[in-house]
């Protein structure tokens, strides 16, 4: 099979080595730590420590979450220019260089912390989604492997940085933002270790119609984006909305202890939950449909147990929180990695960035609508209040029934054939080229 440009200049195609699985996981486990120290606190510590009103404070916080989720679409054009590698140098040091001048006790009226917590989010955008693009990059049956480590990250990080930030802000609230520039010169420095080289980035891939590029996203990518939906609505009324679900039936101690099992889990079993994956997306009988269709029908079942935990207590939610988390480590990395398969002529890092639109907004949509079921309909008696717990097993559901559909490709279809049409390749195809 004839190698492909990136091949030839020797980049990240070649097989992931396992400095640079070090590498993507400490960048990536340190810089959510730095993100996620602050983030929940930031509010409070804007109200408390700088004097903002609560919508002030809101604004602030929206504006770094925002830009955190879709900022990437307007950085596309830059990092094609910079390259992966330093697009992920770049953001992280824009992250550093912002969390110290937060660190530094500045006064600084709502408009000037506006533009700094919107700077934070877009930095960590463009790292982000050049760090996506860079093990998309990766050949076929190294990609779900890199995602899933990539996922493992994530949820160390997410864990360890509200811990760090929670003694800080009881110790020293102004050392909060210098906490998090520290946690990400740590992943600044873990960078030359990634995958792939310094040189720019591909261009949108050229199609048959006279040599041009092409940059709206094709119907292949456009359609798993959209049903994909469906899963990141079900996501959020567990990650955002259960808290104010379960009200007083669970303590917020125990609480933290349900999320904590979904980090905990995360960490210890994504390795080999992500080798089983490989095994059924390779098995005769398997293939991407038949696994997401499985983790839709699983998130599903856990969905609906979290909506009975409200009347049963802790020990269902734990059980619901188990089967989300078994869901979540299948799913979440092939989401990931399907991205890839699906972006057509789209460049990777454009793919990732319009995902990041895609699944940002449904997520925020699912968090908007459930909380406003949970806390507002629920008293009146309007709505029962697991009502959106019921339409989120739904969509589970359909999303994975959806997906199970999908066409399969026998692992020597030769790529070049469908480089200007979609893309279609599926990830289940075999590392036994």
């Amino acid at each position: 099979m004839k190698p492909t440009p990136a091949a030839a200049a020797g980049d990240s195609r070649s097989p992931l080595a396992a400095r640079q699985l070090t590498a993507l996981v400490v960048a990536r486990a340190t810089s959510c730590a730095g993100f996620f120290a602050v983030l929940p606190y930031l509010g409070l510590w804007l109200v408390d420590d700088q004097g903002f009103s609560g919508g002030s404070a809101g604004l602030v916080v929206g504006a770094s979450i925002l830009a955190n989720r879709a900022g990437a679409v307007l950085l596309i054009p830059l990092i094609h220019r910079l390259g992966l590698k330093a697009s992920v140098l770049t953001g992280y040091l824009g992250a550093v260089v912002v969390f110290a001048v937060l660190g530094l006790g500045l006064t600084l009226p709502v408009p000037g912390w506006l533009v700094l917590a919107a700077l934070v989010g877009l930095f960590l955008a463009m790292s982000t989604t050049a760090m996506k693009a860079s093990v998309a990059a990766l050949p076929a049956e190294q990609r779900l492997r890199g995602f899933s480590y990539l996922n493992m990250a994530v949820n160390a990080g997410s864990a360890v940085g509200p811990v760090i930030g929670g003694q800080l802000l009881d110790w020293h609230a102004s050392r909060l933002p210098l906490a998090a520039a520290v946690l990400h010169l740590v992943a600044l420095a873990a960078v030359p270790g990634l995958p792939g080289g310094w040189r720019a980035c591909e261009p949108p891939r050229p199609v048959a119609d006279g040599g041009r590029h092409r940059w709206l996203p094709q119907r292949p990518f456009v359609v798993f984006a959209l049903l994909a939906c469906g899963t990141w609505v079900a996501y959020a009324q567990v990650m955002d909305v259960l808290p104010a679900y379960l009200g007083d039936a669970v303590e917020a101690r125990d609480l933290g202890l349900v999320f904590t099992l979904n980090a905990v889990m995360v960490v210890a079993l994504q390795v080999p939950m992500s080798w089983l994956s490989r095994r059924v997306l390779n098995a005769p009988r398997g293939g991407f449909g038949v696994l997401w269709a499985a983790a839709g029908a699983v998130l599903a079942a856990s969905v609906l147990l979290f909506a009975l935990g409200r009347s049963a207590g802790l020990a269902l939610v734990l059980v619901a929180m188990t089967l989300f988390t078994l869901s979540e480590l299948v799913w979440s990395p092939l989401y990931d990695a399907r991205i890839s398969e699906r972006r057509g002529t789209l460049s990777a890092p454009a793919a990732y960035a319009l995902a990041g639109v895609a699944s940002g907004a449904a997520e925020s949509a699912g968090a908007w609508l459930g909380t406003a079921l949970v806390v507002h309909r629920s008293g009146s008696g309007a709505l029962p209040a697991a009502a959106p717990y019921w339409a989120a097993a739904a969509l589970a559901l359909l999303t994975g029934l959806a997906m199970s559909g999908g066409r399969r490709l026998s692992s020597n279809t030769p790529r070049d054939v469908h480089e200007g049409e979609g893309n279609d390749h599926d990830v289940d195809m075999s590392a036994r080229a």
